[in-house]
């Protein structure tokens, strides 16, 4: 770390030609379990991880961000226009105004700052670089100018909206709690607006993290990921509610015949998946390691029969099926996986036990490619300052 902060540091100064007074490091976020039901207002469980972020700051004398990160252009964000902008969309400028915009419209102080970043979150790794990107922009915000004083959930508040009103992503606040708290997090989404969040320590030392890689375009599926609310919305109207939090899977039994057979499998995955949630959590305070994984796998096979997004239709290879039935091959199906994230393509996140995590690093490598599989850990930390000059 203290090389990687130095080498940070130096480059700050080649920049900005300036010392840098502080580095921050924000990490991504990994989906444990919890698939597809925080649209629905359901239940999910998810962990910081040690693929981060990291940036080399200091306050400036402007009313300007001036943020370079590696590999990119220089973002300059003019602080004394803070309206959303179109050809922003989909860009870190728009993140960072957007940050500053929900901060200054709720009583907070925003300020300029130069800042050079690094990132060790790898492409199509499902863990949210841009919810990472929104909790640093906001901790550094937080930090320089409101003494620290502005709350996790408020940050990740502050990065929802900027991903929804200046990125164009209509996303949940999923991402950003999982990258803001740290640690094991089981959120409850019942109440939008202010979700429960319990914190957890993870418990097995004798399991690891694997995420794998398995790339494909996401840009033409977006039918497919809209398809999954959608059909889960239809099943909850049909039994004359908004979302399937407000109702049961006995219900939906009830109403099966008015609404179609996709919308009734994937409500049975919903209320299923936050039966799964509760009792991984209650396995996690009991420290009941076979409970735990079990319910993994189950959620895996949930998501093949009735979520039904671990493939593109008959794409069977290169899909997160198929990598979730080679991890189980190499660990000798012991251990756990499942999907990571929206799913048809993309991520799979596995639980390998020691005995066969060199075994399945070293095969999966070989089949992926080694920059697409990675052993991760949780991160005990939210977006925190790593370096004061």
């Amino acid at each position: 770390m203290e090389e990687c902060v130095s080498n940070l540091l130096s480059k700050y100064q080649g920049i900005f030609a300036s010392e840098a007074e502080q580095v921050f490091s924000c990490g991504g976020r990994f989906e444990i379990l919890g698939n597809h039901t925080d649209h629905n207002h359901g239940l999910c469980l998810a962990s910081a991880c040690n693929l981060e972020i990291i940036a080399s700051v200091s306050k400036n004398s402007s009313e300007k961000v001036l943020f370079q990160s590696l590999g990119f252009e220089l973002d300059e964000v003019d602080l004394t226009g803070l309206e959303p902008k179109e050809i922003e969309y989909a860009t870190s400028k728009g993140l960072i105004r957007g940050v500053a915009a929900y901060l200054i419209n709720h009583g907070y102080k925003v300020g300029g700052f130069n800042a050079y970043s690094e990132s060790s979150i790898f492409k199509g790794a499902g863990v949210s670089s841009s919810a990472a990107f929104e909790l640093l922009v906001g901790q550094i915000f937080n930090v320089l100018f409101n003494e620290g004083k502005i709350s996790k959930l408020e940050l990740c508040k502050a990065g929802k909206y900027a991903e929804n009103e200046y990125f164009g992503k209509k996303s949940g606040l999923l991402d950003q709690i999982g990258v803001g708290y740290g640690g094991v997090v089981k959120i409850d989404f019942k109440n939008i607006d202010d979700p429960l969040v319990e914190q957890i320590d993870f418990p097995f030392k004798d399991l690891h993290f694997v995420l794998v890689n398995t790339g494909g375009d996401h840009s033409s599926l977006s039918n497919l990921y809209s398809s999954i609310p959608s059909d889960m919305y239809e099943a909850a109207k049909a039994c004359g509610h908004n979302y399937l939090v407000e109702g049961s899977l006995e219900e939906v039994e009830a109403h099966k015949s008015e609404m179609s057979e996709m919308a009734y499998l994937r409500a049975k995955h919903f209320y299923e998946e936050n039966a799964r949630v509760r009792n991984a959590f209650k396995a996690l305070q009991d420290n009941d390691q076979e409970t735990f994984l079990k319910l993994i796998n189950e959620s895996r096979e949930s998501s093949t029969n009735y979520l039904k997004n671990m493939m593109v239709e008959s794409n069977y290879k290169g899909s997160p099926l198929e990598a979730c039935d080679l991890l189980m091959k190499y660990s000798d199906n012991q251990g756990a996986v499942k999907i990571n994230g929206g799913g048809f393509a993309g991520s799979v996140i596995a639980l390998v036990s020691t005995s066969k995590l060199e075994k399945v690093l070293e095969k999966m490598k070989e089949y992926y490619g080694e920059n697409n599989v990675q052993e991760i850990f949780v991160r005990d930390s939210g977006p925190k300052v790593i370096y004061n000059k």
